[in-house]
């Protein structure tokens, strides 16, 4: 098999190879001030909203010992509440989960990033952190429970772990250097599938065809670690697509359908309208009233497809051996930019890459040698791979929602964005690097532009915080309104905003339409009978047919909703279940001495 030859620190066939800097340790700290400066932020948003979002109702709840589980769409998969679990189980104060989230996300970035030291010039890891941490759509989604952002983290460590695992010398020259990598691998591709088995998937595609394409990437152990991940994680959602959707293929095809249905839909203005500060578009008929706010989003495509063009013309000194294998020197095109070479040869393949006429590589190496040990530390050898690799994995992650969805989420690109800030970062670093004149100015122009496009993303940060701290404060006063009039458990909410309100009073969801139908408007009515129902219409809207009986109540306002009514059922047959009605307490004590009284008989005897 063809592999790239590992010699030596000097070679008795050429000249000494010229060593190459260690590993800097202060890049360490500019790690670390990315991610604490990073968790800073979350904790200071996370203090300020005071309830669960949509979608966090329904993770949390699902690990909530006091409260029903809302319905668990097929999209859906059990990582978050995994991550949940440990403090569901002792609190479920949203205050106290999203504090424990912002905590988690900062290491996991931290421990992200620090995969990357060793494949990335010192400052790219850190700028490329910081760019994907300052992006408001990480900062808002930070602390909160989804599982997008920590799919990103799983994707950008996958990716390191995959660059660490084949650079990595041969198994013949270190059987056990590559298991560590490998291992990583495996773990942070099954923490995607079990976040977002799809998102997985798409992730574990371009790794495994990259191990293919490229010779010197045949490693067995990397090639068993990707599938061996995927299908660890995607275990749990397959066992249950068997036991509550008739198999597989059927939970995929329901995810398609409340998705709206998958096919050739080109979305790429709805998600740069969405950037304005929307958490969903769909349907996304949002007028593009703040274009400069999507201007990162357009220029990003064009730094990763510079550095892609810079990084696979930049020349090592004296034909340094990249840790990815020998970098092509001639014209002939090679997968990634690596030439294989014949086993134990000092020489291009000559049916691969004849070479240069002008002899370079007949009087010694051709390229540097790679120590296995080193007493001042790892040695760097950067290449084409670490930028070229997670852009093509980034645009395999952005793909499916930019091409077969038909509205935008911008927390749907956040793998991709963590991806491909690397090789933008890694453009910018080489751009500072470019010997020109005036370099100062322009150093400070690009720090300039960098100081701008933060102190956007981040008022576009407050104002979402700002908008849920309301929503969340509109839903906890309606809330206070249906339990004044007696909505207590056990109890039943419809309609709309019923996942949140239904949580936040102690009853279950019930939705007799849509994708998370799960009773009929006949079943509905039958509960009303026992126990308190709240159906909640929104605009003015009349009350369905089986509510139309029920008691109007109505509502504060809540953010895009105009006006909000509940219509609550009157239980007169009260079930066992419906037994500890608090709101009946009251009233029920009084009654049976009324007829007790000795009056009542007594006024027949007036006349």
């Amino acid at each position: 098999m063809q592999q790239a030859s590992l010699l030596s620190a000097r070679s008795a066939l050429g000249p000494p190879a010229h060593t190459t800097r260690p590993l800097p340790a202060g890049d360490l700290w500019w790690l670390t001030a990315v991610a604490a400066v990073f968790t800073a932020c979350l904790l200071a948003s996370a203090l300020v909203t005071p309830g669960l979002g949509w979608d966090e109702t329904v993770y949390v709840s699902q690990v909530d010992p006091h409260a029903p589980a809302s319905f668990f769409s097929a999209p859906r998969a059990r990582g978050v509440t995994l991550l949940l679990a440990p403090v569901a189980a002792l609190t479920t104060s949203a205050t106290v989960l999203h504090c424990y989230l912002a905590v988690l996300s900062g290491v996991a970035l931290l421990l992200t990033l620090c995969i990357w030291r060793r494949l990335l010039p010192a400052p790219v890891p850190a700028l490329g952190g910081a760019l994907f941490a300052g992006l408001w759509i990480t900062l808002f989604y930070g602390p909160q429970a989804m599982p997008n952002l920590w799919v990103a983290y799983a994707a950008l460590a996958a990716t390191g772990c995959f660059l660490r695992a084949v650079r990595k010398p041969s198994r013949q020259l270190a059987p056990r250097a590559d298991r560590g990598a490998a291992a990583g691998l495996a773990a942070a591709v099954a923490v995607a599938a079990l976040m977002r088995p799809t998102d997985a998937v798409w992730l574990a595609v371009p790794l495994f065809a990259a191990a293919l394409c490229v010779p010197a990437w045949r490693r067995p152990a990397v090639l068993l670690a990707l599938p061996a991940g995927l299908a660890l994680g995607c275990a749990e959602w397959a066992v249950e697509a068997s036991l509550s959707y008739g198999g597989l293929l059927a939970r995929l095809r329901r995810a398609g359908q409340i998705q709206g249905g998958l096919g050739w839909h080109l979305s790429f203005d709805d998600h740069a309208r969405a950037l304005q500060g929307k958490t969903l578009c769909r349907p996304c008929h949002l007028t593009w009233e703040h274009p400069v706010t999507a201007v990162w989003w357009l220029v990003l495509p064009l730094a990763v497809a510079g550095a892609v063009w810079a990084v696979l013309r930049v020349r090592e000194p004296h034909g340094a051996l990249h840790g990815y294998g020998p970098a092509a020197r001639s014209g002939a095109w090679h997968p990634l930019g690596l030439a294989p070479i014949r086993p134990g040869s000092l020489v291009p393949d000559p049916a691969g890459d004849p070479g240069p006429a002008d002899g370079r590589y007949g009087s010694g190496p051709a390229w540097s040698v790679v120590r296995l040990r080193d007493p001042r530390g790892p040695l760097h050898r950067y290449g084409p791979s670490p930028v070229i690799l997670p852009a093509l994995v980034g645009l395999c992650l952005a793909a499916p929602y930019l091409l077969t969805v038909d509205y935008a989420a911008p927390r749907f690109l956040l793998p991709a964005y963590a991806l491909l800030m690397m090789p933008a970062a890694w453009f910018l670093y080489w751009l500072t690097r470019l010997p020109r004149h005036g370099h100062a100015w322009a150093v400070a122009l690009l720090v300039l532009v960098l100081t701008g496009h933060e102190a956007i993303q981040l008022a576009i940060a407050h104002n979402m915080v700002r908008s849920t701290a309301r929503s969340q404060a509109g839903i906890d006063r309606i809330t206070t309104s249906l339990r004044a009039v007696g909505v207590r458990p056990p109890c039943v909410v419809s309609g709309e905003e019923a996942v949140r309100v239904a949580y936040r009073t102690g009853c279950a969801s019930r939705q007799p339409a849509g994708h998370d139908a799960t009773i009929t408007p006949a079943g509905l009515a039958r509960l009303g009978a026992g126990r308190p129902v709240a159906v909640i219409v929104a605009g003015g809207h009349k009350p369905p047919a089986y509510a139309r009986g029920w008691r109007r109540v109505a509502l504060p306002a809540v953010p895009d909703f105009t006006s909000l009514s509940a219509y609550v059922s009157r239980p007169d047959r009260p079930t066992k279940s419906a037994r500890p009605t608090k709101s009946a307490r009251p009233t029920k004590p009084a009654r049976p001495t009324k007829p007790a009284r000795p009056a009542k008989p007594a006024r027949p005897a007036r006349h």
